[in-house]
């Protein structure tokens, strides 16, 4: 059962790094800015992790082109969201902008039914429906909620699109790759992209001493998590123990509502993320 415990671990870290995320985007005035800080961090974190737990020892990379045009393609998508990342969560609630996350879950399954050739089979068709359904449920209300805006549910929607494009290519590279060095290069590797074309570092420096400590927590809240994920992986099913760490999604949402006072058409945020929850069960633990 150690794998549950790997499991269960990592939606603490993930439910945290949702709350956190909130707090940290309301104070930024860079939100990009903020996204290199962030990311510059988990580098490091990354980079502690990878030699304290002695991935070094198993560091290796492939030959030829195509197992680094993969990775490159899964690292610029991985780069589009964390640009992302922050300007939503300043525009959106905590319990609208987790749900509206799950659609990258659609677009890794959807997704993998062309690049893999994996079945599409009912239950993952009814999945995506109760997230797509979910997403719909929040983009029309008649009661407006506090903290929304369409350009932020919009933007939410194209970086989840991204970061699903991003779990897609994950399989690709961990074939080409062995998991901690794919996990070292998915977080400095994007770092690249998000700088590029031209950034003022400066403005970086501002927002790394205005966060303080909570961008830190942050980020390490998020490279653990992701690596107690992996551990959970590496000794569990996959379809026993992706729907537990995707139960970070409704604990984020209530605690959101409940902590972050984001209690607005209450009933509707509840559903929606419900509707995502089982939706993202059902593509992730049926065959």
């Amino acid at each position: 059962m150690n794998w549950f415990y790997f499991a269960f671990s990592s939606v603490a870290f993930f439910t945290l790094l949702g709350l956190v995320q909130r707090r940290v985007a309301l104070d930024t005035e860079n939100p990009r800015a903020m996204s290199i800080v962030f990311n510059f961090y988990g580098a490091i974190i990354a980079i502690i992790i990878f030699v304290v737990t002695g991935g070094y020892k198993n560091f290796a990379l492939p030959t030829g082109s195509l197992p680094w045009i993969f990775m490159v393609i899964g690292m610029f998508m991985y780069a589009m969201f964390e640009r992302g990342r922050f300007l939503v969560a300043k525009l959106l609630d905590v319990s609208i902008l987790i749900t509206v996350e799950n659609l990258s879950l659609v677009v890794a399954f959807v997704g993998s039914v062309f690049l893999y050739s994996e079945a599409l089979t009912t239950n993952k068709a009814i999945g995506a429906f109760l997230i797509i359904t979910s997403l719909v449920l929040i983009g029309f209300s008649k009661t407006k909620i506090k903290n929304f805006s369409l350009r932020g549910l919009g933007i939410a929607i194209l970086i989840s699109v991204f970061l699903g494009l991003g779990w897609l290519l994950d399989k690709k590279g961990a074939l080409y790759f062995n998991p901690t060095t794919y996990t070292l290069l998915g977080w400095t590797v994007p770092l690249i992209f998000i700088y590029l074309p031209y950034f003022n570092i400066k403005d970086a420096i501002k927002e790394a001493k205005s966060s303080g400590w909570k961008v830190i927590l942050m980020a390490a809240l998020n490279v653990i998590g992701y690596y107690l994920q992996l551990k959970a992986l590496e000794i569990g099913d996959a379809t026993r123990v992706i729907p537990i760490v995707q139960s970070y999604a409704i604990f984020t949402v209530l605690l959101g509502i409940f902590l972050l006072k984001e209690k607005d058409n209450l009933w509707k945020k509840l559903i929606a993320a419900t509707l995502a929850f089982m939706g993202g069960y059902l593509l992730v633990a049926t065959h």
